[in-house]
């Protein structure tokens, strides 16, 4: 019997990883010992959720966007975090991660819409369509972990969230919350 020990090394290459997460706006500063290792991060951004326009529509879900590159200095980078809708019908606040400042790259993911019959754009990692009970009768889309999920139609039928929680970028139902956008940053030093 062999030890996992015996066929990969304990190090990783030497580095550490690190990650910083953002619940509201702010900045997130590159460090000099992350521009050493190469400059490397992955961004995972979530727009806010929109709210469902009637008891036929759910709000759908904030856009679900993993970012990968490389940064080359250690200027801050403005991290925006998408409001959640707050009124029936609204649809969700844009995140956006302002890369280019620090020689990367800039990320905008798009806010859930609210309005009838809305559907999600085509590029988010998860399905995160509200669910519709008028003439469609499909079920919400259940994001990515999560992140990004659909409103429910109704309280009662096809699915989806109801009341969504914080920093989730999750659709709501009528006269329900939205959730708030969310950024992980992730990188090795």
């Amino acid at each position: 019997m062999s030890n996992f020990s015996d066929f990969f090394s304990a190090g990783g290459g030497g580095l550490t990883p690190k990650f910083e997460e953002f619940n509201s706006s702010g900045t997130f500063t590159p460090s000099q010992a992350l521009i050493d290792a190469g400059g490397y991060i992955e961004v995972f951004l979530v727009a806010g959720g929109g709210r469902g326009s009637s008891d036929y529509y759910g709000g759908s879900g904030g856009e679900t966007i993993l970012k990968e590159m490389y940064l080359t200095s250690t200027t801050g980078c403005a991290v925006t975090i998408g409001a959640g809708a707050t009124s029936n019908g609204g649809s969700g606040g844009n995140s956006t991660f302002a890369g280019s400042s620090a020689g990367g790259a800039d990320v905008t993911s798009l806010g859930g819409v609210g309005q009838s019959g809305g559907r999600q754009r085509d590029s988010t990692m998860g399905a995160s369509w509200g669910a519709q009970r008028a003439s469609y009768n499909s079920t919400a889309g259940s994001g990515f972990l999560g992140y990004g999920a659909g409103g429910a139609a109704d309280s009662l039928y096809w699915g989806g969230v109801k009341s969504a929680k914080a920093n989730s970028g999750q659709g709501s139902a009528i006269n329900n919350s939205a959730g708030s956008g969310y950024c992980l940053i992730k990188w090795y030093e």
